[in-house]
């Protein structure tokens, strides 16, 4: 596999996983705090956009993104282990995605998949610190 070829597929994945993220982050938030919670929506953006740098492979810029998300977390009750749960939850909403997405484009899902493994690998260099 080409490097060219894995940028292409982080871009991508980045891009159209998006609102599969956003959604996902909303509705599990929201389990945890209200549908009312005033933290709700900034704590869901603010992941989201974690997420998206994670994809992207953009360790710079994620560190800082996941500081914020554990201190939007924090205030608004969490702990760091509920933030853990939740990206381990989103890992596998996105591989359940990606799976079903590329069902018949095997290649692809594969590439995805690769992806979603080297994240996998990295969630516990970028999991929140317990502070």
């Amino acid at each position: 596999m080409q490097a060219e070829e894995l940028a292409f597929a982080r871009r991508d994945l980045a891009e159209w996983s998006q609102p599969i993220i956003v959604d996902f982050l909303r509705d599990i938030y929201s389990g945890r705090l209200g549908h009312d919670h005033l933290s709700l929506r900034v704590l869901c953006l603010s992941h989201g956009r974690a997420w998206r740098l994670m994809l992207q492979g953009d360790l710079e810029k994620l560190a800082s993104a996941r500081r914020e998300v554990t201190g939007i977390a924090r205030m608004a009750g969490l702990k760091t282990g509920d933030i853990v749960d939740i990206d381990a939850a989103m890992l596998d909403e996105l591989l359940d995605v990606v799976v079903t997405r590329f069902q018949r484009a095997p290649g692809r899902a594969t590439i995805y998949g690769k992806v979603l493994l080297g994240i996998a690998g990295r969630l516990s260099n970028v999991a929140p610190t317990s502070a």
